[in-house]
């Protein structure tokens, strides 16, 4: 079973509350540990454009396990 994550504006104090067409239009993403960084980085910016945050901002994914996955910045 994968974990579901959050996704959090750290800089803002604020969690996405937006429904993802990645996941059945439910505000969290579900077994992002296992996406590639292309995927990954997708689905940030979809989250960090709905909710009109800033990339420059700490974006983080926080699983229901412990494992926070932050913004991948460097995939271009």
């Amino acid at each position: 079973m994968g974990q579901y994550f959050r996704f959090i504006n750290r800089d803002r104090q604020v969690e996405s509350e937006i429904g993802l067409p990645f996941n059945f239009g439910m505000p969290w993403g579900k077994g992002l540990e296992r996406l590639s960084t292309e995927e990954l980085k997708k689905q940030f910016d979809f989250v960090i454009q709905a909710n009109d945050w800033q990339p420059t901002d700490t974006i983080v994914a926080e699983g229901d396990y412990g494992e926070t996955i932050d913004y991948p910045n460097t995939c271009e």
